[in-house]
């Protein structure tokens, strides 16, 4: 009877492979993987001219009914198919990954656009990232679970808007005082549009701040144009000081304008600084 009872065993053995085949049963032996993990979304932040984080948030789930830790994973970096960089990390703090459970980590891949070059091509507006590597976990038993991934997004090739001044329009000049208006614009250097929600600045008369503001409002600056800005001003000379007065008298006024600017776009909300200084002559309105 035991006998009759192991071959039936057996042959129920081989019936089920034979269904499943061997693709079905990799996959059955797969999905007994305590640790499972998918991509739940990427991000972009730090966005400047030099460069950006590509931040790839990943969803663990802990399918079992022991407690897990993250305690270790390697990666890899490829920048449009060619390594970029890859490497282990050991965690001090391993991550907890509690039983039955879910928790979203964060990979963050810093790309500094000053080591990019060598790896663009085509348009070089924009570049692939891929991500590929093992997290290893561990149980109070100090079982180990390895899980491998891999994810890819594009990131954009970021240009800075660039700033160019125009001519001051002078409406009046006196002894007293003066009634100007600065006027400056911003030319976008990307192939997506900007749409501008505030600009934060501060502007400098040569070596003095005589503004600080905001400029705000929906504003697209749209790919690869300009948009003009106009900053009514009056300046007091008995308040301010003469010297005020001595550097708008010049042929060439030099300002220093700093900006913060906020924009939404086609890769997310995007928030970046800008600076220029220059010399420009003046325009009179009387």
């Amino acid at each position: 009877m035991k006998k009759n009872r192991q071959i039936l065993l057996i042959l129920s053995a081989l019936w089920l492979g034979l269904i499943l085949g061997p693709a079905e049963t990799k996959s059955a032996i797969a999905a007994r993987k305590n640790i499972e993990l998918s991509l739940k979304e990427t991000k972009i932040s730090e966005l400047s001219g030099s460069g950006l984080t590509l931040s790839f948030y990943v969803l663990l789930e802990n399918t079992s009914s022991r407690n897990y830790w993250l305690v270790s994973y390697q990666y890899q970096v490829l920048i449009n198919d060619r390594e970029y960089f890859r490497q282990p990390v050991s965690l001090d703090q391993p991550i907890g990954l509690p039983a039955g459970r879910q928790v979203v980590v964060n990979f963050p891949v810093r790309i500094n656009y000053q080591y990019l070059e060598p790896y663009l091509s085509g348009s070089r507006r924009q570049a692939s990232c891929r991500m590929s590597g093992e997290l290893v976990s561990q149980d109070e038993k100090k079982k180990t679970e390895r899980v491998s991934f891999n994810f890819q997004s594009d990131f954009p090739v970021f240009r800075l808007p660039e700033i160019k001044f125009l001519p001051p329009l002078v409406r009046d000049l006196t002894l007293g005082g003066a009634d100007f208006d600065f006027r400056f614009s911003l030319g976008n250097q990307n192939d997506y549009d900007l749409l501008i929600q505030k600009i934060s600045l501060e502007l400098w008369l040569e070596d003095r701040v005589i503004h600080r503001g905001q400029l705000a409002g929906d504003q697209t600056l749209a790919a690869a144009q300009s948009r003009s800005y106009s900053l009514p001003l009056m300046l007091d000379f008995f308040e301010q000081g003469r010297e005020l007065r001595e550097a708008l008298e010049k042929a060439q006024v030099t300002f220093t304008l700093k900006l913060k600017v906020e924009a939404d776009s086609a890769w997310g909300w995007l928030v970046f600084p800008l600076e220029a200084t220059a010399s420009v002559g003046k325009e009179f309105r009387r």
